[in-house]
C-alpha cells in the first residue's frame, strides 16, 4: 500500500530504550489526520475557479483541494502548471504560479491583478487551437 500523504518529523517519537514509539508515533498521525480532514474550502469567487482549474489540470475532485493547498503538494508538475497557465488564458505566467503555488495566495494575485479592471472578471474564452483571434480591426 502506498500512504496517501507523507509528513516530514526531524524525530521519531522514542521509548526509553531508543526503539520507536508506535503508539506516539500512531497519536501523532490521528493528530495530522484531523488537521488535514479540517481543511478550510475555497472562500471567494477566484479561488472556487482556481480549485475548479487545479482539479481539471490535477485530475484530483474539486471539493478535495482547500484554499491552503499547495499545488506541488498536490501532484501538480511543472508541466501541468503549464497546462494551469494556459487553462487560466495565461492571466498569469509560470514564474506567477511557482511564486505563489498555494491556492489562496493565487486567488489574491489574480484579484489584485484584476482590480484596476473593476474587480475580478472571467476568463476570456479560449481561441481555438491553429486559429487567430480577432482584434476587432479590419486590415487595411
Amino acid at each position: 500500500m502506498v500512504p496517501t500523504t507523507f509528513h516530514w518529523r526531524n524525530s521519531l517519537p522514542l521509548t526509553d530504550n531508543g526503539k520507536i514509539d508506535r503508539k506516539a508515533l500512531t497519536a501523532v498521525a490521528a493528530e495530522l489526520d484531523v488537521a488535514e480532514q479540517n481543511h478550510e474550502g475555497p472562500n471567494t469567487a477566484t479561488e472556487h475557479r482556481l480549485a475548479a482549474a487545479w482539479a481539471e489540470v490535477l485530475g484530483i475532485p474539486k471539493d478535495q483541494i482547500g484554499r491552503r493547498h499547495h499545488f506541488f503538494d498536490l501532484g501538480g508538475t511543472s508541466l501541468s502548471a503549464l497546462k494551469l497557465a494556459i487553462a487560466l488564458n495565461r492571466a498569469v505566467s509560470f514564474k506567477d504560479l511557482a511564486a505563489h503555488p498555494i491556492l489562496a495566495e493565487q486567488a489574491a494575485l489574480l484579484e489584485r491583478r484584476f482590480d484596476g479592471e473593476g474587480g475580478v472578471r472571467a476568463a476570456p474564452a479560449p481561441v481555438p487551437s491553429g486559429r487567430c483571434a480577432t482584434t476587432g480591426t479590419t486590415a487595411a
